[in-house]
């Protein structure tokens, strides 16, 4: 597998800030630029030339002069016959192999133009098998965005030749067979070396799987007007955004100064989620943790948590939180600076009613974990009744129950279900997943931190702790909960150095929190 590069193209000495686009916003981008004069056709034009340069580049350093073309028979494929043209003006020989016949109108006009003295193969005839396996550069320009589903037989025979070739492998836009929007990758999808995309980055280029197909991808720029994009933007969360949404921490300061989180965590059947997730806001350097659960738990977990303090609550005969101490809970969390509720609660008539009421009447930063997002589903109405900011952490089956559909779907539209929750609610979301999506209705962020030591019970307990303790020190709900994501991810990597990710527990992770922040701030 090759490791994914993020790189900034250089364009007349700027430097362009890698954009993530989603499909949708790239086809409004497109159509947009035609208003301020710059027509398809054009941009068509230039992203064949970009595609052009980059072919050129690595020709020529690596001395061959001979190229092969995958054509589509939509715009992706106009792209590579533009570029076509350009590499044999430039004295590298193109063979451009069709797949099939162009379809749109960009397309027939840039087959029309292509000229006479390029090979052309048509595959319809017969697959070039062995031209495909013995070529030095191969770039592929069939699908592009618009591709879902699987291929037909003989697109398969096509890139499983691809796969075995020792050519230098170019994407155009894409890799053909990954789904633009979800990440998901098609049988015999072929690695790619590089992934020269348009513009901006595709949402889907970066998530798994399809991330593993992608090589490196370089942006170019396409000219498309900055005026033409008028939606929110996805910007990948890295390092230098960790370091700037970490809370401010003065020397002259007392733990007032750096907020109190109350978290309504564990029940009897559940006491380790209440332990790690208020461990996990101590070490990350919230002022005040204040631990409700019910007086077992309390007396369980006092011993284990001494820095933090605690409200015994009252417990119903099934071992949760009852309903009966609303009243308690809201006069306990007036002065906190955030209120996490869930990580163990549990699902019941009594954390149901609870769940609710809190939410319609507190009025400062809720984040809503694990069994607190399950008992809000049967109320979801509420979140726009509510005068709190609404922080939810779903993974895909609680997101899936959120939303309303069933988990296939959701898996199948993750972004697609966050963004639509999110507008509709007012809410601020992070979809949790090998690559996280944090999005608030007007920014998003994608968090790639992480590895399968996060992949056991109790992850998702740290990471709530977390978020609560950096919005209770002033952190923004959205840059929060992503930098909660990234902290928790980078610890998971940083211990996985010298541990076995098997072995790695949550305990670990909360013990490596200090030192890992101790990196980012430094």
């Amino acid at each position: 597998k090759r490791q994914l590069i993020y790189r900034i193209e250089k364009t007349k000495g700027v430097s362009l800030i890698m954009k993530i686009l989603t499909k949708k916003q790239m086809i409004n981008a497109e159509q947009n630029s035609v208003s301020y004069g710059v027509s398809l056709s054009h941009l068509m034009k230039n992203a064949g030339f970009a595609l052009f340069t980059v072919i050129k580049d690595y020709a020529y350093k690596n001395m061959t002069n001979e190229c092969l073309l995958l054509i589509g028979s939509g715009n992706n494929g106009g792209d590579g016959l533009v570029c076509a043209n350009y590499l044999k003006d430039a004295g590298i020989n193109p063979t451009v192999v069709l797949l099939a016949d162009a379809k749109t109108d960009l397309a027939k006009d840039a087959f029309s133009a292509l000229r006479s003295d390029i090979r052309v193969i048509k595959c319809i005839e017969s697959i070039p098998t062995e031209e495909i396996i013995n070529a030095k550069i191969i770039i592929d320009c069939v699908f592009g965005t618009g591709f879902h589903g699987e291929f037909s037989n003989n697109v398969k025979e096509v890139f499983s030749a691809v796969e075995k070739s020792l050519a230098y492998k170019i994407a155009c836009d894409l890799p053909s067979g990954v789904n633009c929007e979800n990440g998901f990758a098609a049988s015999c999808t072929v690695h790619y070396d590089k992934t020269v995309s348009f513009h901006a980055a595709k949402l889907g280029c970066l998530l798994s799987p399809a991330k593993e197909y992608c090589g490196e991808i370089q942006v170019c720029d396409i000219k498309i007007p900055s005026q033409a994009e008028n939606a929110f933007k996805t910007e990948l969360f890295d390092i230098s955004l960790a370091k700037a949404f970490l809370p401010a921490r003065p020397e002259n300061s007392h733990k007032g100064t750096f907020g109190k989180a109350s978290l309504l965590v564990g029940s009897d059947k559940y006491i380790g989620a209440a332990i790690l997730s208020a461990n996990a806001a101590l070490r990350s350097g919230v002022g005040i943790v204040h631990v409700m659960s019910t007086e077992s738990v309390v007396k369980t977990i006092a011993p284990t948590v001494p820095e933090a303090i605690f409200t015994p609550l009252r417990s119903a005969s099934d071992g949760a939180v009852s309903e009966e101490n609303l009243e308690v809970i809201l006069h306990k969390t007036e002065k906190s600076s955030a209120l996490l509720i869930g990580c163990g609660i549990q699902k019941t008539p009594d954390t149901i009613n609870l769940t609710k009421e809190i939410v319609s009447k507190y009025k400062g930063t809720i984040i809503l974990d694990a069994d607190g997002i399950n008992c809000i589903c049967e109320n979801i109405d509420v979140l726009r009744n509510t005068e709190a900011n609404v922080v939810l952490t779903p993974h895909p089956a609680e997101l899936s129950r959120l939303v309303g559909k069933d988990l296939s779907n959701t898996l199948n539209n993750r972004i697609s279900c966050v963004l639509d929750f999110c507008e509709s609610f007012g809410v601020t979301v992070i979809s949790k997943s090998r690559e996280s999506f944090a999005y608030n209705g007007k920014k998003a962020y994608l968090i790639s931190k992480g590895n399968s030591a996060l992949s056991k019970g109790g992850s998702g307990d740290m990471l709530a702790g977390i978020c609560a303790s950096l919005i209770a020190q002033g952190s923004e709900p959205l840059d929060a909960i992503a930098l909660a994501s990234y902290i928790l991810g980078e610890c998971a990597e940083t211990l996985s150095v010298s541990m076995s990710k098997r072995g790695i527990l949550p305990r670990d992770i909360l013990n490596s929190l200090p030192g890992v922040i101790f990196n980012i701030e430094n």
